[in-house]
């Protein structure tokens, strides 16, 4: 008989004092193509916290680059100060509502303006999002090129549509499972298993993140098709974690 897991769940942030918490949450930063440390913050940026969430407004997004998807992509993104580990024999859950409402968006285009739930880890390159725009909810799945860390043929992304309805501005629950033993992933949408997949590595840790994103291709799409007005607000909070531990 396999034993019950232990829990331990708290909040991380329930986004209620006037200001976001700088000792939780910090805007991200890269090193771009170009050797310069870059920060995912976009000028239009228009941020407050209240009634127990983050909102975040860009429109438009005015962050755009032609050839470094590193300055393009993420208008304005934070991510967690702290880094969360998985428990060795365990789980480790986040469990966050995201409300996202696009501005000009083309209709079900997946990279056009969206909100993003984003775990991630820095030893291993691993993304895992939740992301939403006006008409569709999608899991994303990848792996990242970085440094010293992951080689250019480890590089993926799979980004799998969700049988969610949804629509501009509505709140779903995003709860997302990490499982140490089997490396298996769930995403679970509003309660229900949406999706689950299998790590190509082990994770012992993860930091959490709350992004708006625009990310069409750039050797596929001008400019002008990039960057054509649209923008997006996206509302996260709060933030609850658990550990299971056998």
């Amino acid at each position: 008989m396999t034993s019950a897991l232990r829990t331990n769940a708290w909040t991380y942030d329930d986004f209620t004092s006037g200001e976001l918490d700088p000792a939780r949450w910090r805007v991200m930063s890269i090193t771009g193509a170009d050797g310069e440390r870059h920060h995912y913050r976009d000028r239009n940026a228009r941020v407050r916290t209240s009634d127990g969430q983050l909102e975040l407004t860009v429109n438009p997004f005015t962050r755009f680059h032609d050839s470094d998807p590193r300055q393009n992509n993420a208008k304005q993104m934070y991510q967690s100060v702290r880094r969360f580990a998985v428990p060795a024999a365990g789980v480790l859950t986040f469990d966050v509502g995201m409300a996202v409402r696009t501005y000009g968006q083309v209709p079900y285009d997946l990279l056009d303006a969206y909100g993003t739930v984003n775990l991630f880890d820095l030893e291993t390159g691993v993304v895992l999002n939740a992301a939403a725009t006006n008409d569709t909810v999608y899991a994303v799945v990848e792996r990242l090129v970085l440094p010293g860390v992951t080689r250019p043929h480890e590089y993926y992304i799979h980004r799998v549509v969700l049988d969610v309805p949804t629509e501009p501005g509505r709140g779903h629950d995003y709860a997302v499972t990490y499982r140490a033993e089997t490396s298996e992933v769930e995403f679970r949408v509003d309660g229900r298993l949406a999706y689950w997949t299998r790590l190509p590595v082990p994770v012992t840790g993860f930091q959490a993140g709350m992004a708006l994103f625009s990310a069409r291709d750039l050797s596929r799409y001008a400019r002008a098709e990039r960057e054509h007005g649209q923008g997006a607000t996206g509302r996260w909070g709060p933030w609850r974690i658990t550990t299971g531990v056998r």
